[in-house]
């Protein structure tokens, strides 16, 4: 399968601009990154992604979606699908409909995550771009489908990860395997407070990653998925995993 290359990523370019930048103002990154790519050659690529990936580690949904490129095809650092996958995910919670697209063709392959026709669909829906609905129309099921309903796996944020003062909000990512039942998933995000934990946001979806809002809240921070059949109420949970922001 033919994902969006990188030449189609630039028309991108600054239409969603005005997202927040970060500390290291990753809109100035964004255009510096630009300029590199158009270089060409090896050495253009190698810094265009050292620099897309400063942008997009500031929360900057275009350079995410860039750095994902990068990482698929292998121009300007070593082919990574799986750590593509994370970054169109963080892309796609943005409203990335080419992040969205690429990702629901990795599932439908099962490259760089686990093969998963329904996590496929609902990412080509996310994306409702015209070759994202024929997909829908074309995809068949293919992967096995396990006796019991298994908990999803937390991507990103790491266990444990330290992120930016700065931030406002927290991009969650998590994968699944093909569930032996139509399911969907909920998702708890509470920060520990002194007095125990205070709920951020729960909510269900059918996609595998999400943007929620910090509410100005600064410290520490758990979250979990859980796997959710829509008849019978049969569930399987993750486990906690916790973050933290920087306080200052």
């Amino acid at each position: 399968m033919r994902r969006i290359s990188i030449a189609a990523s630039l028309l991108l370019l600054f239409a969603q601009s005005a997202t927040s930048a970060g500390p290291e103002d990753s809109i100035t990154l964004f255009r510096e990154a630009l300029r590199q790519d158009l270089m060409g050659g090896p050495t253009g690529a190698r810094l265009a992604f050292d620099t897309y990936r400063r942008a997009a580690e500031g929360g900057l949904p275009e350079a995410q979606f860039n750095v994902a490129i990068m990482l698929d095809s292998g121009r300007g650092v070593s082919p990574d699908v799986a750590q593509a996958a994370t970054w169109y995910a963080r892309a796609a919670s943005h409203g990335i409909r080419r992040a969205a697209y690429n990702l629901g063709q990795l599932y439908e392959a099962g490259q760089g995550v686990p093969q998963n026709v329904d996590l496929a669909r609902a990412w080509f829906k996310a994306s409702d771009l015209p070759a994202a609905r024929a997909r829908l129309n074309a995809i068949r099921s293919g992967a096995a489908k396990a006796a019991t309903l298994s908990a999803p796996t937390l991507i990103a944020p790491s266990n444990s990860e330290l992120i930016g003062s700065g931030a406002n909000s927290v991009e969650l990512v998590w994968t699944a395997r093909q569930e032996p039942e139509d399911t969907h998933f909920f998702v708890e995000l509470r920060a520990l407070v002194p007095s125990g934990a205070r709920e951020i946001y729960s909510g269900f979806v059918d996609i595998s990653s999400l943007d929620v809002p910090l509410s100005g809240i600064k410290g520490a921070f758990a979250w979990r998925v859980f796997a959710v059949a829509r008849r019978g109420g049969r569930y399987a949970a993750s486990d906690w995993s916790y973050l933290r922001t920087a306080t200052n």
